[in-house]
């Protein structure tokens, strides 16, 4: 049972449909197809970060949240150092720490699926690790 991860992006959609209507339905597919499988839905809580801006931006993702329909995950010293590996395995920088995170995150947990608007260097960051796959929404 893979579980589905969120990334900021795949959050944002949810929270807010008519930003982008398009990809807003390819995460809610998504959802679906986790929930038909019995998968988990997880948010690493970094994600968060690209996420809370203040200014009235904050309320659509708390609103979000509280229905329940995702478990937010925690970042632990595990997950953050396989994230550093994955880092320095990909020859990759700091900028994309939130990504490692996401990527890290499903590979603590079994594997599973990365819902992203960013494929490219997701992918990249899961190279070398076949229970991970990425979902370009």
């Amino acid at each position: 049972m893979a579980v589905l991860i969120l990334d900021a992006e795949a959050v944002s959609a949810l929270a807010r449909p008519r930003e982008n209507t398009h990809r807003h339905q390819r995460v809610r597919a998504a959802m679906r197809s986790a929930h038909r499988r019995n998968a988990p839905v997880r948010i690493p809580s970094a994600v968060l970060v690209e996420l809370y801006r203040g200014h009235g931006t904050d309320e659509p993702i708390d609103a979000l949240l509280g229905r329940g329909f995702a478990q937010v995950v925690t970042t632990g010293t595990r997950i953050a150092r396989i994230a550093g590996h994955l880092l320095a395995d990909a020859g990759a920088g700091s900028e994309l720490a939130i990504d490692a995170l996401a990527v890290a995150t499903a590979i603590r947990l079994g594997g599973g699926i990365v819902a992203t608007h960013d494929p490219d260097d997701l992918r990249r960051l899961a190279t070398g690790h076949a229970n991970v796959s990425i979902l370009e929404i």
